[in-house]
């Protein structure tokens, strides 16, 4: 870096103060001429040094020091003759001439030899010598200015060189070249362009060489030249340029900048050469490619042509036509744009192959067509060798087999899809493969399968397959949440939606539709004889331009999919109904054993019903007949006591009998019953002492009553007698000592446990179950217990009836009854007794007050001659008038006779071909206005029918008492007159009856259709609005829909007992007004507060008393 001009001044300073003495005087004593001078020259930059006086001492300022390199610090102030000695015989002279002449001398890249690092160089100066006169005008010393130009000077002796060089290499080069400089001036020319040209240098140089160009080319040529010129660019051009001879021949030209080593543009340096033999050839060539150019073009086919490394640089018409590029834009490599994404890199690894191998190219890939869309094609091509076998060229072609190749694929995906449906039975297994067959064929978003509900425009999609990322749509959707297609589908039309955005039919739905990627879709209907059934649809997330062969293979996949889900489903139905009709075979032929089986079990029981039937029917009436005459007795030895124990003891074994023909017909099912609706748990706490007592205190009793307990529809007598006969036996078993467990709790017997029972219906039961810790039943006998006369316990010690009596009671009231025992465990006896849905009946409270007779007429009409003349004294002792016949055609004869007859009493089994029921009925063809009662030991299925009396039967059973019997006759002679009163005194009859009370809506209840008539007539004749009923249940439903002010109804109705039923409705309405109608005395009936009790027979001022007094 140069220093500033104040250093330049310490410099000079310190330089001065080091002034060797002997040769300079000090600087103060200098001359004025030699202090004005130095001081001039101290400061400039330039290097300057002066020579002063004789002896030529060195001055110089701070530049010029780097010049005399290792003489500086010495060489100042001292003999130039000293420093200066290798240049000195060079250098005085010039001194001389200036200090004697006094004339200034320059001198430009004058040579010097030196040694100023200590070797010695030859250096170049520009100097300048100056006379400096002193005071007095003579010359004094010698100012030099010097310039160092050795760098300078050697490069431009290099340049001459490497010109020399480049000329001489130029001249022998074969080819022309030339030199400009920067202002584009042709500078130099070889030897070969003037040889070729035939131009002189004075011609040629500058701009000349263009007149060597043909005119034609010669202003593109200066163009192309003058416009890298300014861009100081290489360039690049083909002209005609004149030949010596005048021919013009074709040249190419180019160039290339030229930069010195600071970046300073210099000019070009460029190259002619004469291509003409090469330009002719190219033609020719073109000539040829033209003509194989437009042979390509008349092939149906793409052609393309590459260099030997590949590079194509040739494609025929069908090429461009198809791809829809631009001529040359698919040259060198520029084709991989238009392969399909997937595609580009298996093309490029098969084309490399070929290039490294030579052999053959061959391979399938998707194009880009003009389109848009991606199109399977064949690429082939194979090399071209020259004489030595070196490849100079391949040709190939591409052959479009897209259609061909869609159909193989979706032929090989189908293959597929059918292939693993084969294997597959459940329809929705089929689907799931189908769809993901779809979507991973068609590289969809979602692909999916639904049944359709035209009505309700729903599709329930079995199954989807998606993408990832991408939710499935499993289940209802609602086709116009997504657009208005459904109405295409209906039609049967393929729905095709590219974009959802702009479809008419989904765009007000496109914001749905883009929430489930399904913003291009297209659906599939699926149609049968009743309609739309299914839809096969595909989404797609983005904008798609759905193709023919989409549509093709989805329709071709929706038919086969239906096909194989429907043929499915056929096949598992017809392999279904084959296994079921198997199953049936076996369970019908089990069945038919089981039944078999059922039916002797049945046949044997019946038969021994039967038996025990007719035996409990004799038993009876020799009870009858005991019984009878030892109430009989019982008058005569009144006041004895001793006898009257006796007539006690014996009804006591009357008593046991009875019970024992009691059981006897439970078991045949031919007891009748008297189903109530009872809540068994509240009976069984009823029972708790009973049951103690006769079970003893060493056996523990446990009573479990579940919550919510239902009522049910039994016998309560018969209830009270299974579990009774349960608990003993349990005690028998136990020896007298364990625990005893009795559970109530509600059921329910499903149509499987029925299945595998017999004489089960499936419904909700009350269960009793009796458990002990006894003995247990080994299981070879357990089948057998239910038998009458069979038991477990040791000879002499049971009947052998009591299960059997469980067991026929349970099963003639609808039940079930099932036995579990384990030997040494215990055993556990269930009774499940049918649900009842109405509320509990209660037990009418009936007085036993004196009995009362009357005068009437009985028939009496029984085949065993004992029993019968004991009835008869009984009748004929309650004032009665009794005739007597010993069986049915006998009391016909009698009727017959027409002798009026009040009461046929009547035994339900006798001998003859008449039966009691056939009596009866021709009894009353005869004698309208006959009562019928019936007794019997043994009803058989006459008069009774599921377990109960028929509707309007009236039945006493043997063995009776006196009570009774005259009870029983008093009761139906009573509803005889209320109904002869009804005919005798009609309502509609009555005159002038007054109606001093408003209109009531009466429930009326009565059994007897001819009473309840009657009874309703006159109850219209009072005003009032009358619904009839003719059992309790009836009457229930009745009051569920009516609204009801007055209640009339008999107590003896044959499901439920009238005053039970006054009850349930009171408890429901509790202004209703209430009448309870009775064949017995007011007295002896237990009747509610509130109610007015009517006494059967009564007319139609006694029910309007009876209503004047309820109100």
């Amino acid at each position: 870096m140069m220093s500033s001009a104040g250093e330049r001044t310490r410099w000079a300073q310190e330089m001065l103060n080091r002034l060797p003495t002997t040769d300079c005087p000090k600087a103060e004593e200098w001359p004025v001429a030699l202090k004005t001078t130095f001081g001039s020259m101290v400061a400039a930059p330039h290097q300057i040094i002066l020579f002063w006086g004789p002896d030529y001492i060195a001055l110089y300022n701070e530049a010029y020091a780097p010049a005399i390199g290792l003489n500086h610090p010495d060489a100042f102030g001292r003999p130039a003759r000293l420093y200066w000695s290798e240049l000195w015989d060079d250098l005085k002279p010039l001194l001389d001439q200036v200090m004697n002449d006094g004339e200034a001398v320059f001198i430009k890249d004058r040579p010097f030899y030196v040694e100023r690092y200590g070797r010695p160089e030859t250096v170049t100066f520009d100097i300048s010598y100056s006379a400096v006169p002193d005071e007095t005008g003579k010359t004094a010393g010698v100012l030099c200015i010097v310039n160092d130009t050795t760098e300078r000077v050697q490069a431009e002796q290099r340049l001459k060189e490497s010109e020399a060089r480049f000329r001489n290499m130029a001249d022998h080069a074969p080819v022309m070249m030339w030199v400009v400089d920067d202002g584009g001036k042709c500078t130099y020319l070889n030897t070969k362009w003037y040889e070729f040209t035939g131009q002189s240098v004075e011609e040629a140089e500058g701009f000349g060489w263009l007149d060597a160009t043909h005119p034609d080319d010669k202003d593109a040529a200066t163009k192309i030249f003058l416009d890298a010129l300014a861009k100081r660019e290489a360039f690049r051009l083909e002209y005609r340029l004149r030949r010596r001879d005048g021919v013009y021949r074709w040249a190419i030209d180019a160039a290339e900048p030229r930069f010195s080593s600071e970046g300073t543009f210099l000019g070009y340096i460029g190259s002619v050469i004469d291509i003409d033999e090469r330009h002719e050839m190219e033609r020719k060539l073109w000539d040829s490619e033209s003509g194989l150019r437009a042979l390509t073009n008349s092939i149906d086919q793409m052609v393309w042509s590459t260099r030997p490394d590949g590079y194509h640089d040739f494609y025929n018409q069908r090429w461009y036509d198809f791809t829809g590029t631009e001529p040359g834009s698919t040259d060198g490599v520029g084709w991989n744009d238009i392969f399909h994404p997937d595609d580009q890199e298996r093309a490029w690894t098969v084309w490399r192959h070929s290039l490294a191998t030579g052999e053959p190219y061959h391979i399938e890939y998707r194009l880009r067509h003009r389109s848009g869309r991606y199109r399977w094609v064949i690429g082939r091509a194979n090399p071209v060798r020259d004489a030595n076998g070196r490849i100079s060229r391949w040709h190939g072609t591409c052959t479009d087999v897209h259609e061909l190749k869609t159909a193989e694929m979706q032929r090989t995906a189908i293959l597929g899809f059918e292939e693993e449906i084969s294997a597959l039975q459940a329809p929705g297994d089929i689907v799931k493969a189908a769809v993901r067959t779809v979507g991973t064929f068609l590289n969809v978003a979602r692909a999916g399968y639904g049944t359709i509900d035209e009505a309700r425009e729903t599709v329930f999609i079995e199954h989807d397959w998606t993408a990832s990322g991408v939710v499935s749509l499993r289940g209802v959707q609602h086709f116009r949440d997504y657009g208005a297609f459904i109405d295409n589908l209906k039609r049967g039309e393929t729905v095709v939606v590219s974009d959802a955005h702009a479809d008419i039919r989904t765009r007000d739905q496109r914001d749905a539709l883009d929430a489930i990627s399904a913003r291009a879709n297209i659906s599939i209907p699926l149609r049968e004889r009743s309609g739309l059934v299914a839809v096969l649809f595909v989404n797609q997330a983005d904008v798609t331009d759905w193709t023919d062969d989409h549509l093709s293979f989805l329709r071709d996949m929706a038919t086969r999919l239906r096909n194989a889900v429907e043929r499915r489903r056929a096949e598992n139905e017809l392999l279904q109904l084959t296994e079921s009709l198997e199953q049936q075979v076996i369970q019908r032929t089990e069945q038919l054993r089981s039944s078999e089986e059922r039916l002797r079990q049945s046949q044997k029981l019946e038969t021994i019903g039967k038996l025990t039937g007719g035996v409990a029917h004799d038993f009876n009436n020799l009870l009858q007949v005991v019984a009878g005459n030892l109430q009989l007795l019982q008058k005569d030895v009144s006041g004895n006591e001793r006898a009257e124990r006796r007539v006690v003891n014996a009804m006591a074994g009357v008593t046991r009998g009875a019970k024992l023909a009691s059981q006897l017909l439970a078991f045949g099912r031919r007891q009748p019953l008297d189903p109530k609706v009872i809540n068994v748990g509240r009976f069984l706490r009823d029972m708790d002492d009973m049951l103690r007592r006769s079970i003893g205190e060493a056996v523990d009793i446990e009573t479990i009553i579940g919550g919510g307990l239902w009522n049910c529809l039994a016998d309560p007598v018969q209830v009270e007698n299974a579990v009774l006969n349960l608990a003993i036996n349990a005690r028998d078993a136990m020896n007298g000592h364990g625990k005893l467990t009795i559970e109530v709790g509600n059921a329910f017997l499903d149509d499987d446990y029925a299945e595998k029972h017999d004489e089960v219906t499936p419904g909700q039961y009350v269960m009793i179950s009796v458990s002990d810790t006894g003995s247990g039943i080994p299981p070879e006998l357990l089948e057998q217990v239910f038998e009458p006369f069979f038991s477990t316990k040791a000879e002499g010690k049971g009947t052998g009836l009591g299960l059997s009596m469980v067991f026929g009671f349970v099963k003639q009231s609808g039940g079930h009854v099932k036995i579990y025992s384990e030997v040494g465990h215990g055993t556990t006896v269930r009774m499940y007794l049918p649900r009842a849905h109405a509320r509990e009946d209660r037990e009418i409270a009936i007085n036993t007050g004196p009995v009362v007779g009357g005068s009437e007429t009985i028939l009496v009409a029984e085949d065993d001659d004992e029993v019968r003349a004991t009835v008869v004294e009984t009748l004929t002792d309650l004032g009665y008038k009794v005739l007597k016949a010993p069986n049915a055609e006998s009391a016909l004869v009698v009727v017959e006779a027409g002798m009026p007859i009040d009461l046929l009493f009547t035994d339900v089994v006798m001998p003859g071909n008449m039966k009691s029921t056939e009596l009866a009925r021709r009894a009353k063809e005869r004698q309208p206005d006959i009562a019928v009662l019936y007794t019997s030991g043994y009803t058989e299925n006459s008069i009774v029918h599921g377990g109960r009396l028929d509707p309007g039967v009236e039945l006493l059973s043997k063995p009776y008492t006196r009570e009774a019997l005259a009870r029983k006759v008093r009761h139906v002679l009573a509803n005889r007159s209320q109904r002869l009163n009804a005919i005798a005194h009609p309502a509609s009859s009555a005159v002038q009856t007054r109606r001093d009370i408003d209109s009531l809506k009466v429930l009326l209840v009565e059994d007897d259709a001819l009473i309840r008539m009657n009874t309703a007539e006159m109850l219209r004749e009072l005003g009032h609005v009358v619904i009839e009923a003719g059992s309790g249940k009836e009457a229930f439903d009745l009051s569920s829909a009516e609204t009801i002010d007055l209640l009339v109804t008999d107590i003896g109705l044959p499901d439920i007992s009238g005053r039970e039923l006054a009850i349930e409705l009171k408890h429901k309405k509790t202004d209703l007004r209430i009448i309870l109608a009775s064949g017995h005395a007011a007295e002896s009936v237990d009747v509610p507060d509130g109610v007015v009790m009517i006494t059967k027979p009564y007319g139609l001022q006694d029910l309007a008393a009876a209503i004047k007094k309820i109100l």
